[in-house]
């Protein structure tokens, strides 16, 4: 075998040109196949780096509050031991560390105690947390930090442990130091400080109700199956849990109902926004692995009928079909080492393409570095061996069946094959253009509803709005101070040059993160059997929708009067006034939010919240002076010129006001909200590269076809010319044929992409599955390209010398 590879190496090295088209074609495929498989594991199927045995860890996802559990529920739903080996329930948060008196906005999450047992993280120094330190709220302000805090902000002081640090303005203890290379539970942020959950309000600014009431669903979780337990059988013991909560407390769980599903499909996360996205893209690379197999099928079999007589004097020497294999394999399994090697290069190289598409203010606290790992690797393997093969059998199976008498007696003028052999070729081309076209009408519907989707009505204007993150809570203001500081920075605000509008808002629409829920009645209302009576809201200031130009339909904003002595008022959408008071004027109008009246006195244009694709849902408005449950708002600014330059002067009259307060994050509102395309962006960005990919390839493939036929056929275009053939009629003879077989390929790749573009209605805004101008203007695409293909071909073949040709005839 050894001089069999040898030998091949030498051939291959006397065609530079077809060795490195077959390379760069393998390399193109594998490469992508081998970074698409990269980011899925990386962001969806095992998204938690440093965690142990994800396959047997599952979420629990409620119907209420987000998809969000309490934790009394989570605990009893712990209680089955025999199919949970733990659960633990955990909420991300930004938390200001303050370290040599520079204070630094950093990810922190608030934890159960067994959080890190459960997930198999063991610290590099010191300890995790005790059993009882999630109990007594306040009571156990320890502190585990991540091994790259400690490194970047302590210098890996190896006594770490024991000292004293400044959280939010309080005094933590680090007991433990966290591996590098565990990042968080929730994908694929960077999480670099954990406390207990029982520190909730220290470390998040939360309310501690959150940890002993059954309506509180704001806890994300993960829960590990015991060995052996499937998902289904979770389900059916949680499902018990349901029924006995819903007798035992019908306040809070009467129509609370609970699903188990896998890490894969956590609803929290980069598994639930990239999922699908990634999904899409593997099957796209693999439809390019299967042009790349075609493509490079069709050039070995060329170069095999360019060696049919050295076969056969092989043959007639002797050698046995099972030599002529190997010989056919090594040449194959040379050009799949290369072609591997230098995919997986390509996917070391691009796995980290992924950032790119990401704003530099939302990667910040984000895990965007994907190494190729062992699975990923074994997948390219796999690939190089499978198109190997392929590939490597297709000469050999098409050596057993030439004549070999024929072969030796014409000397090699027969080799052109029979029909068998043209028709295999020729079925490969039209393959290769037919997949082209699915892929590069997925590509074209992407980005069409891409730019659909920039034009559809968001309810508001985010263009020329900085948005600037506080947490003042965690700065020791209370509910009158803090009311007293926001007054203070909106009247500071509003007189800076440049400003055409400032509001506070605790949250805001389409940013990827949860908004608050409150249980809604309105008296008269018969709410439908399971519809959930938790409403989500936003705490705004008066000049909230004039800054967003988000438009009042009926009805006034909030003005300054509406403050904590006044009577409660709300606005709400137009979705909530049709719900609850449908053809009635919902002005002066009453629902109670947690048992508190409030009166409506204003509607909003009903928007975009969390999804695009979303239905439209209900809303509603309390003022900020009203009451601030944790203090949290964000500062929006509309500025006349660029709102990132705003950002320092922003800052600078925060600190003016206090200079303690720091600002968490600025960002424009269009990037914050834009969020929101990130996977049909990535999908159309990468879907066009690997279109363009598949369009070079199947213009490859047309092209050595008819090269090869119009090598074969010299003699015979040689004979036309001497008989008067005219140069357009040895033109349309050549390009004739490929456009025959692209108008076959088309044919096929239509029937195809009807088939396959219903699977992509999640990615298209305002773009039917079956919209006329892109299939028309991809198949027209293509048919151009395959259209200059042929014309190389055909030119060489109007350029051949009758008397040469005759001569050698």
């Amino acid at each position: 075998m050894i001089n069999d590879l040898k030998f091949a190496i030498r051939q291959l090295s006397r065609s530079p040109g077809f060795t490195a088209v077959v390379v760069l074609s393998l390399a193109l495929g594998i490469g992508a196949n081998a970074s698409v498989m990269c980011w899925l594991r990386g962001l969806v199927l095992h998204p938690l780096p440093g965690v142990a045995d994800q396959n047997r860890i599952a979420v629990l996802v409620s119907n209420t509050g987000g998809g969000g559990v309490s934790l009394p529920d989570l605990r009893d739903f712990g209680q089955f031991s025999q199919v949970f080996a733990g659960t633990e329930a955990s909420m991300p948060t930004p938390a200001c560390l303050t370290v040599d008196k520079r204070p630094q906005w950093i990810q922190a999450e608030i934890v159960s105690a067994n959080f890190f047992q459960l997930l198999g993280v063991r610290p590099v120094l010191g300890r995790m947390f005790l059993p009882d330190e999630d109990r007594k709220p306040g009571g156990n302000a320890v502190l585990v930090i991540s091994e790259r805090l400690w490194r970047a902000k302590f210098g890996a002081d190896p006594s770490i442990v024991g000292r004293i640090v400044d959280l939010n303005r309080r005094s933590f203890t680090v007991v433990g130091v966290a591996p590098a290379a565990f990042h968080s539970s929730v994908s694929p942020t960077e999480t670099d400080a954990w406390a207990p959950l029982s520190m909730i309000w220290e470390v998040r600014n939360q309310g501690t109700f959150f940890l002993s009431e059954r309506g509180a669903r704001g806890w994300v979780d993960l829960a590990r199956l015991q060995p052996g337990v499937s998902i289904a059988q979770a389900q059916a013991a949680v499902t018990t849990m349901d029924a006995r909560l819903a007798k035992s407390y019908p306040n809070t769980n009467l129509d609370a109902h609970h699903h188990v599903v896998p890490l894969s499909e956590c609803p929290w996360g980069a598994q639930s926004v990239m999922g699908p996205t990634l999904h899409l893209l593997l099957g796209v690379s693999l439809g390019v692995q299967l042009i790349v197999a075609a493509n490079v099928g069709n050039l070995l079999l060329a170069r095999a009928s360019r060696r049919q007589k050295e076969t056969a004097i092989r043959q007639a020497a002797g050698a046995s079909p099972w030599q002529l294999l190997r010989l056919s394999l090594a040449e194959s399994t040379v050009l799949m080492l290369l072609g591997g090697g230098a995919g997986v290069l390509l996917a070391a190289w691009a796995a980290d393409a992924v950032a790119l598409l990401i704003p530099r203010e939302l990667a910040a606290d984000m895990r965007l570095e994907f190494p190729l790992d062992g699975a990923s690797l074994g997948f390219a393997l796999l690939l190089s061996v499978a198109t190997g093969l392929f590939f490597g059998l297709l000469p050999t199976l098409h050596a057993s069946r030439v004549n070999l008498q024929a072969v030796l007696k014409e000397g090699g003028r027969s080799s052109q094959g029979g029909a068998s052999h043209y028709g295999l070729r020729n079925g490969l081309v039209i393959a290769e253009v037919a997949i082209a076209l699915v892929l590069l009408i997925g590509a074209g519907l992407c980005v069409k509803g891409l730019r659909q989707a920039r034009r559809i009505d968001f309810g508001f204007s985010p263009d020329h709005v900085l948005v600037g993150g506080m947490r003042i809570g965690m700065n020791g203001y209370d509910e009158d101070t803090g009311r007293a500081f926001y007054r203070r920075l909106l009247q500071r605000v509003e007189g800076m040059p440049g400003v055409d509008g400032v509001a506070l808002a605790s949250w805001l629409p389409l940013g990827q993160v949860g908004c608050k829920g409150a249980y809604v009645t309105v008296d008269g209302y018969e709410r439908p059997l399971g519809e959930d009576k938790t409403y989500t809201f936003a705490i705004v200031s008066p000049g909230y929708f004039s800054t967003l130009r988000s438009p009042l339909l009926a009805g006034r904003d909030f003005t300054d009067a509406d403050d904590a002595r006044a009577a409660k008022v709300a606005i709400v959408n137009e979705t909530f006034a049709r719900r609850f008071w449908p053809g009635k004027d919902p002005i002066g109008r009453q629902f109670r939010t947690e048992g508190v009246p409030c009166t409506v006195v204003g509607v909003a244009k009903t928007g975009k919240y969390n999804q695009l694709s979303e239905a439209p849902w209900c809303f509603f408005y309390l003022p900020y002076q009203q009451g601030v449950p944790d203090l949290d708002l964000s500062v929006c600014v509309r500025t006349r010129a660029d709102p990132s330059a705003f950002a320092g002067p922003l800052s600078r009259a925060v600190h003016e006001i206090d200079p303690g307060v720091e600002l968490s994050q600025t960002i424009p509102l269009s990037v914050y909200s834009g969020a929101v395309l990130l996977p049909q962006r990535m999908a159309s960005v990468f879907l066009l590269m690997l279109g363009a990919v598949a369009l070079v390839l199947a213009a490859m493939g047309v092209y050595a076809v008819l090269a090869y036929t119009v090598s074969q056929r010299m003699q015979e275009f040689g004979v036309r010319i001497a008989l008067g053939a005219s140069e357009r009629n040895i033109l349309g003879l050549v390009v004739g044929r490929g456009l025959l077989l692209a108008a076959a390929g088309v044919t096929v790749g239509l029937g195809c992409a009807l088939a396959v573009t219903r699977l992509m209605s999640g990615f298209l805004y305002g773009v039917g599955q079956f919209d006329p101008g892109t299939f028309v203007g991809m198949s027209a695409l293509l048919g151009l390209i395959v259209l200059l293909a042929c014309y190389a071909p055909a030119r060489r073949a109007t350029k051949v010398d009758p008397i040469v040709a005759l001569r050698s005839e």
